[in-house]
């Protein structure tokens, strides 16, 4: 997890938006998953893995946002990769963090075997009984950089495409496929399938190459976008990709509500009164740069008068050839308004 996902991932983590995001994507805005089911997992996976000559090395991976879902009696763990840039190695990088978690549970299921209790030696060597379960593990992967997504979303799109039909025949019966959940968050066509808050942020992120559209909606979605708590701030903030700048024009102390909409305007009255700037800027630059072309003009005039050749002229004003040609056929006053 980068540092740019923090904010994000503190902001999804809360159960309501958690739920939303599973329910909003699976089920369609059916309201399946439950906040209050929902439970904080370790987000640190490891395991030790040994090799035929006794040596042990680890392996450690850490989960963005990781939670058990507990249903009825029924279990399940859900968690969520967050990505602000594509990852084209994705499905292998999510195929492992999906097996460490299995992993973990099952290393978990093997400590809270009771001392002394009978098993065969097939149970022993699997660390596993025969009658033990595991539950399944559920990964979204939440992108939402303004780039579409055009990494692979399963492990068959990372081989190379193979033109043999009868090889790639084989290749799919005995090489299982894993793909990717993912959730091109500017892409959600469905904004209404979510209930919480994520429905005006992914409306929202639809906007967020067009400044005039996007100042536009969020007014049109004042009573949200007007009165946002802190964390929701900060992760809008990363989405825009406007973080440093939305700090600077807001009091962001914690517990305090935020107005998005003024943020926005004085971003945009900034970004107007720096372009303006800039252009007076450019317009001296460019003006310094006539009046330079203007002197040199005359200079050369001035001497061809005298009879001295584009190479004469070139060589006592230091200047290259060409430049002398290109002004000496060159009307460069300055237009003036």
């Amino acid at each position: 997890m980068g540092k740019t996902n923090v904010a994000v991932n503190r902001w999804l983590a809360d159960n309501e938006r958690f739920a939303d995001l599973f329910n909003g994507f699976m089920f369609h805005g059916k309201q399946i998953i439950q906040p209050e089911d929902l439970e904080n997992l370790d987000r640190e996976a490891d395991i030790l893995i040994t090799d035929k000559s006794g040596k042990t090395r680890g392996v450690q991976r850490y989960r963005d946002i990781i939670k058990r879902w507990k249903k009825d009696m029924k279990l399940v763990v859900l968690a969520c990769e967050s990505q602000n840039k594509i990852h084209y190695a994705m499905p292998v990088r999510n195929m492992l963090y999906d097996s460490l978690a299995y992993t973990d549970q099952i290393q978990e299921t093997w400590r809270w075997q009771k001392k002394g209790s009978i098993m065969t030696g097939e149970e022993f060597l699997s660390r596993f009984r025969r009658g033990d379960k595991i539950y399944p593990v559920i990964t979204l992967v939440f992108y939402y950089d303004v780039k579409k997504w055009d990494g692979a979303v399963d492990l068959y799109g990372m081989f190379p495409e193979m033109q043999d039909g009868e090889m790639k025949d084989v290749l799919h019966k005995f090489v299982p496929n894993y793909w990717i959940n993912l959730v091109d968050a500017g892409e959600i066509e469905r904004v209404e399938h979510f209930r919480t808050d994520l429905q005006q942020v992914f409306g929202m992120l639809k906007y967020r190459n067009k400044k005039e559209e996007l100042q536009q909606y969020i007014h049109q979605n004042q009573e949200y976008f007007s009165s946002v708590d802190v964390e929701t701030y900060q992760a809008l903030g990363e989405f825009l990709h406007m973080e440093k700048e939305l700090e600077k024009m807001a009091d962001v102390r914690k517990g305090e509500k935020v107005d998005m909409c003024q943020a926005l305007k004085e971003w945009y009255a900034d970004g107007v009164e720096e372009g303006r700037s800039e252009g007076r800027s450019e317009g001296r630059s460019e003006g310094r740069s006539e009046g330079r072309a203007e002197l040199l003009k005359e200079l050369i005039d001035k001497k061809r008068k005298k009879g001295l050749s584009v190479e004469e002229i070139a060589d006592i004003l230091e200047v290259d050839a060409k430049t002398v040609r290109e002004l000496a056929g060159k009307d460069v006053n300055r237009k003036r308004k």
